[in-house]
């Protein structure tokens, strides 16, 4: 076994315990930049969350866009004869007493 002096204990020991600090902060930072993109709450998690955010806010955009239309349809349904006549005809294909429809095929190429 080689003897060591003093001072050259004391600097193995030094080392040993750099070596150790590095390993555990290596450690440490491999855990915590882990966790940062994959963990629960995470980045990627993150960056998902707001894609699905902004998927629904459009979604809700185009609900309360079509909501609109139809309550304002609701109002001329409501309000306007002329309006209620012409969606009569057009979607149930009623007609009035005396009236006529003419009812042209597409022709097909």
């Amino acid at each position: 076994m080689k003897r060591y002096s003093l001072r050259q204990q004391l600097l193995i020991e030094r080392k040993k315990k750099d070596k150790i600090f590095f390993l555990v902060s290596l450690l440490v930072f491999i855990f915590l930049g882990y966790s940062f993109f994959f963990g629960d709450m995470g980045y990627l998690k993150y960056r998902q969350l707001k894609n699905n955010e902004e998927k629904i806010l459009r979604e809700i955009k185009e609900i309360s866009l079509e909501n609109a239309l139809l309550k304002k349809e609701i109002e001329l349904l409501k309000s306007d004869r002329s309006y209620l006549e012409k969606y009569a005809k057009e979607r149930f294909g009623l007609v009035k007493p005396g009236e006529m429809v003419f009812q042209f095929q597409k022709e097909e190429k």
